[in-house]
């Protein structure tokens, strides 16, 4: 671990922080009758744990700066234009859920996702994504009764 890898770790704890809060808002219950923060609450505070390890280990292991050394940190190799590609594609599939529909946006996404950024072809990317979308509309619209966006075209 790395000086640099600090400030990362740091956002991710008070995110973390921040998480735990507003989920304490909405009320975590207890274990007999859990509340609708519970998961939440219990997702902050994993998050502030595997980012604890990061800090404290940064901060142990920080040498003098004139003997710091120009290895890379856990950033390093990260191509962030494919992350705001991928930011950019959460974002238009929250966006068009509600009208397009789960079944069809989710194809599309996942689609786009693998095709993008798989090497494979896009008969690959095809049937994953059929795949993918079969068994998680079956889990929550069959089998767990959730009720998914319909949109224009009405399936499912």
């Amino acid at each position: 671990m790395k000086e640099r890898d600090i400030i990362p770790a740091c956002i991710w704890i008070i995110i973390g922080l921040l998480v735990m809060i507003a989920s304490y808002r909405m009320s975590i219950g207890n274990l007999h009758s859990p509340g609708p923060g519970l998961f939440p609450f219990l997702l902050g505070a994993l998050l502030i744990l595997v980012s604890l390890p990061i800090v404290i280990g940064a901060l142990l292991l920080m040498k003098p700066s004139a003997s710091r050394s120009k290895e890379p940190g856990i950033w390093a190799g990260i191509e962030f234009k494919n992350v705001l590609l991928i930011l950019a594609g959460l974002f238009s599939y929250a966006m068009l859920l509600e009208k397009i529909g789960f079944l069809m946006m989710a194809f599309i996404f996942l689609f786009i996702l693998f095709s993008a950024f798989d090497s494979r072809k896009w008969l690959f990317a095809l049937l994953v994504s059929s795949v993918v979308v079969s068994i998680t509309y079956f889990l929550f619209g069959v089998v767990l009764k959730v009720d998914l966006p319909k949109g224009l075209f009405r399936i499912g």
